[in-house]
C-alpha cells in the first residue's frame, strides 16, 4: 500500500511539474519558474520518502522473495534504487542531493535560516543577483516573491548540488536533475511490476 501511495504522489507531482511546464497561460507567467522548481523539490522529497519504504521490502523475507520472482528489468531497477537506501552505494550523493532539500526546503523551512542568509549575502555581492521581483494582485494567485525562488534556488545550486560558480549552472543542474529523475523512473519502473506480482499472489 505505501508503494501504492508513493507512486501516486509522485504521478500527481510529476504531472503538475509537465503542466507548468507547458503552460502558456498569461496568468500562469509569473509563477511558472516557481512552480516548476516547487513541483521538482516535491517530487524528488517524495522519493527521498519512498526509498524508505524499498529499505523495508528488503527487509522483508516475503517480500524479497517477490522481489526475486520479478522479470528481469523489475529486478535490476529494484537493485538500481536499493543501491540509494541508507547504508548502500550511492546513498550519500542522493544524501546530498535530494536529503537536505527535502528537510530543509519542500517540507519545511529552514528552521534556521542559515542557508537563506547565506544565499541572501552570496546573491547580494553578484550583481546579476541584486534584483529580484514581487508580483502584486488582487487575488492570492497573483501575488508572486520572485525573491524567494531565487533564494531557494540559490541554495539548492550552491549549497546543496555544490555547483561551482565557473560551471554552466542551468547545464550542471540539469545533469544533476536528470541523475535524480533516472531514480525515480527506476522507482517506477519497479514498482509498477512489483505491486502488480504482489496483488495478483
Amino acid at each position: 500500500m505505501k508503494l501504492m501511495m508513493a507512486c501516486n504522489d509522485l504521478s500527481l507531482a510529476n504531472q503538475a511539474l509537465e503542466d507548468w511546464k507547458r503552460t502558456t497561460e498569461r496568468e500562469r507567467r509569473d509563477r511558472k519558474v516557481g512552480a516548476g522548481m516547487y513541483f521538482v523539490r516535491l517530487e524528488l522529497s517524495h522519493l527521498y520518502e519512498a526509498l524508505d519504504i524499498i529499505k523495508e521490502v528488503e527487509a522483508t523475507p516475503t517480500l524479497r522473495a517477490l522481489v526475486d520472482q520479478c522479470d528481469l528489468r523489475t529486478r535490476e531497477s529494484y537493485a538500481e534504487i536499493l543501491a540509494y537506501t541508507y547504508g548502500k552505494a550511492k546513498y550519500e550523493r542522493f544524501q546530498q542531493l535530494v536529503g537536505g532539500m527535502r528537510s530543509s526546503l519542500t517540507f519545511h523551512y529552514e528552521t534556521n535560516g542559515r542557508m537563506i542568509r547565506w544565499a541572501i549575502a552570496d546573491r547580494a555581492q553578484r550583481n546579476d543577483g541584486k534584483v529580484s521581483t514581487i508580483t502584486r494582485g488582487d487575488t492570492a494567485q497573483r501575488w508572486r516573491f520572485a525573491v524567494a525562488d531565487d533564494v531557494v534556488d540559490s541554495i539548492v545550486v550552491r549549497q546543496f548540488w555544490k555547483i561551482p560558480r565557473d560551471a554552466d549552472l542551468r547545464e550542471e543542474a540539469d545533469k544533476i536533475a536528470d541523475e535524480v529523475h533516472a531514480v525515480l523512473v527506476r522507482f517506477a519502473d519497479f514498482c509498477g511490476e512489483f505491486i502488480w506480482k504482489f496483488c495478483a499472489e
